[in-house]
C-alpha cells in the first residue's frame, strides 16, 4: 500500500543554510541518531543516499507511529 500527500511543518533550525541543505540531501541516515523521537529509521531501497529519484522509507512518529 503506498502513500501519497504532503507532511508539511516549521521547524527552527540553527545552523546554516548549507549545512542544513547538506544533511537532508546526503545525510538523511543520521536523523534517527538526532532526533530518534520522532524518526527512528530511514532505509534506502533503491539508488544511492544522495542521488535523485532514490527510493527510501522514514519510520517517524506523528503522535503515533507512521511509516512513509
Amino acid at each position: 500500500m503506498a502513500t501519497s500527500g504532503t507532511y508539511v511543518t516549521e521547524v527552527p533550525l540553527k545552523g546554516t543554510v548549507e549545512k542544513h541543505y547538506k544533511k537532508w540531501r546526503s545525510e538523511n541516515h543520521a536523523f534517527p541518531e538526532a532526533i530518534g523521537h520522532h524518526i527512528q529509521n530511514v532505509i534506502i531501497h533503491d539508488g544511492e543516499w544522495d542521488s535523485h529519484g532514490a527510493i527510501k522509507t522514514w519510520n517517524y512518529t506523528c503522535g503515533i507511529t507512521y511509516t512513509f
